[in-house]
């Protein structure tokens, strides 16, 4: 899956890419205080460090949440916020950048041969490889068992994949001005400058058809979800999110403030951006399902890169005077970020895992957050009336990862038991809670007159 967390530009990607090329070295020593635009974009064996985030000063807003919408007979449904448990996964003295994510695997740039290299680790084995090329390979994206990059061993920039079960490199594009690729299943998708216009264009690993999906001469920096392709565009005179749906052959404008909005990418329905409509950048989120735009940040800070996997939203934020990692969960309205006070950037999320690039060691390197959020408790029972003696059967429905249950029943009995059987012997009506607890907090659920026994 492609989280498109690539930096703006407000030049054609060609000429960035290639002035990037030309500063590489330079940016090999960068300063650890750049900003998200002069920090490059974004293993070794692993070295384990913790920390967790602190959100007594965050600010976030969620349009059209209200707190009427919680249930009436359940108390305190609030998670707390994630804690971001950190792994250091880079520990060698050159600079690694831009890392992405999947399942198991974190793929980056590197430049520890002298060139940059993409590396790939694997969490579950422990073992890093790289395609280690003379020339200079950089903007990877990954999916399942397969690695794409920016390639100039040819002289010119070609997307190349690579499929890590067998150690094959593939050459995808031919074309000499190919770049920022992002791989979603069979489908591969970059911005290419051919014959001086710049557009959007997929090729497909199954059928080998390459497919021109836009070619507006301003389209650039792709991401890719199933069927659903985003980017940016400025077409109109300012950069707007555009989409295209393989599957109807539709091309959509999401955005139409008349300001600029980039970066964008894309899980299932919801598709995030950088938005400076308001005189700073903020994150927006727009839901296909319900044709609804969402402003996500307020802060008078600058937000950037977004990346979105499920209901959490990652950024790079430097409201607290440094660049952080700041996490938003859509489901609980609970916000996180990381504490070091050195910069983090280029943030990438898959499941539970963020990655970032990481400048507290001196040099750039990749680390890794584990989420872990407090349980937010929920059960259900059948049946829930009756005459006595009435068996009973109590369903845990909590999330969060609750490693310990406590069910009180009413009748002044309780069980530690994750969905425990419960028999009432006595006629009455009876209030049932269930407290939840994990490693980050805990949690109850309270329904008043919830079981009547006849």
């Amino acid at each position: 899956m492609k989280i498109n967390k690539k930096l703006h530009s407000l030049t054609l990607v060609s000429a960035a890419l290639i002035l990037f090329l030309i500063l590489v070295s330079s940016m090999a020593s960068a300063s650890a205080s750049a900003s998200p635009e002069q920090n490059p974009r974004t293993i070794t064996p692993p070295e384990i460090t913790s920390g967790a985030g602190d959100s007594s000063d965050d600010q976030v807003v969620f349009d059209e949440v209200s707190s009427e919408e919680i249930v009436a007979d359940t108390e305190s449904i609030q998670a707390a916020a994630p804690k971001i448990t950190e792994k250091r996964i880079t520990t060698n003295t050159a600079d690694q950048w831009s890392p992405v994510i999947y399942d198991n695997k974190i793929a980056w740039e590197d430049f520890r041969n002298g060139n940059l290299d993409i590396y790939i680790y694997d969490l579950s084995t422990k073992k890093e490889i790289s395609t280690l090329n003379a020339s200079d390979q950089y903007s990877s994206d990954i999916y399942n068992n397969r690695v794409v990059w920016v390639d100039y061993r040819n002289g010119n920039p070609e997307i190349y994949m690579q499929d890590l079960s067998t150690k094959k490199q593939t050459r995808i594009t031919t074309s000499g001005s190919a770049y920022s690729p992002a791989i979603y299943g069979d489908k591969i998708v970059w911005t290419d400058y051919r014959n001086g216009n710049q557009g959007i264009y997929m090729y497909d690993i199954s059928t080998k058809k390459e497919t021109p999906i836009t070619s507006s001469g301003s389209a650039q920096w792709p991401a890719i979800y199933g069927n659903r392709i985003v980017w940016e565009d400025y077409r109109n005179g300012y950069f707007d999110i555009y989409m295209y749906d393989l599957s109807t052959s539709k091309e959509t404008r999401i955005t139409t403030d008349e300001s600029s909005q980039y970066s964008p990418a894309i899980y299932g329905n919801r598709i995030v951006w950088v938005d400076d409509r308001n005189g700073n950048t903020d994150i927006y989120m727009y839901d296909l399902s319900t044709s609804k735009e969402k402003r996500i940040t307020t802060n008078p800070s600058a937000s950037y890169s977004p990346a979105i996997y499920g209901d959490r939203i990652v950024w790079e934020d430097d409201r607290n005077g440094n660049w952080d990692i700041y996490v938003y969960d859509l489901a609980t309205r609970q916000e996180s970020h990381t504490i070091d006070k050195s910069n983090q950037y280029n943030p990438d999320i898959y499941g539970d895992k963020i990655v970032w690039t990481d400048m507290r060691n001196g040099n750039s390197d990749i680390y890794m957050g584990t989420l872990s959020t407090s349980p937010v408790a929920a059960f259900s029972a059948s049946p829930i009336s009756g005459k006595a003696p009435l068996k009973v059967t109590f369903t845990d429905k909590s999330t969060g990862t609750p490693t310990s249950w406590k069910w009180s029943f009413g009748d002044k009995t309780y069980s530690t038991a994750k969905s425990p059987v419960h028999k009432y012997t006595k006629a009455g009506k009876y209030t049932v809670s269930l407290t939840v607890k994990n490693a980050v907090g805990s949690n109850t659920a309270k329904k008043t007159s919830y079981i009547t026994v006849k």
